[in-house]
């Protein structure tokens, strides 16, 4: 029976810095409303934990024993966590009203895989095709959390001048959370399309 895995993403609320007083450095150096500028930085790192296979035991069993990733009675190998905040900059005019200045989306995102103990090559050369497809399939979450930050990023830039910096920031965190959601969406049909990266390669059926 294959091993059913699936992708999760650990998402991290929101922070928005709201700084009037660098609204007022602004004005003093400029005298007048700097143009929007965005950014995302990403961190993406792997993290392993080691599985030693014994002689007479197949690798499936292996990767089972020794897997740190245990959710609802089910092991899998794989795992990728990832957070995104963004963190924005507005102009608030003299009648109140209120505009972004500027916006700082930032992804985080690690990658547990497994790295095997061997002295077998046979087993050795099925893991290694075995570690592509799961890092194949674990990169498709990281993509989308990707996509789904850029879009934040660039959807908070380009929200309107409004009336208030309180209105102005509910739309922010509002599009922000709004985005988050339909990412965690987005991986569940990645998964299920890819039966959780088994039609990547990412499975042991009949090891």
């Amino acid at each position: 029976m294959a091993l059913r895995r699936r992708g999760r993403c650990a998402r991290v609320g929101q922070t928005t810095a709201l700084k009037p007083s660098l609204v007022a450095v602004f004005w003093l150096l400029n005298q007048a409303a700097l143009p929007a500028w965005a950014e995302l930085q990403e961190s993406i790192r792997t993290r392993h934990y080691t599985a030693d296979h014994r002689p007479g035991t197949t690798l499936l069993a292996s990767l089972n024993r020794h897997s740190p990733i245990r959710q609802d009675g089910q092991v899998f190998h794989a795992y990728t966590a990832w957070n995104i905040q963004w963190n924005f900059r507005w102009w608030e005019e003299g009648d109140g009203r209120c505009r972004i200045t500027s916006n700082r989306t930032s992804l985080q995102a690690e990658i547990t895989l497994p790295q095997l103990n061997t002295g077998d090559p046979a087993v050795r050369r099925r893991f290694d095709l075995y570690l592509l497809a799961l890092r194949a399939h674990e990169m498709e979450h990281v993509k989308i959390a990707r996509d789904y930050g850029r879009r934040i990023d660039e959807g908070i830039l380009r929200l309107p001048q409004m009336p208030s910096c309180a209105a102005l920031t509910r739309a922010a965190n509002g599009l922000g959370e709004s985005l988050m959601r339909e990412a965690a969406v987005a991986e569940r049909e990645m998964d299920r399309q890819t039966e959780h990266g088994a039609r990547q390669g990412a499975t042991l059926l009949g090891d």
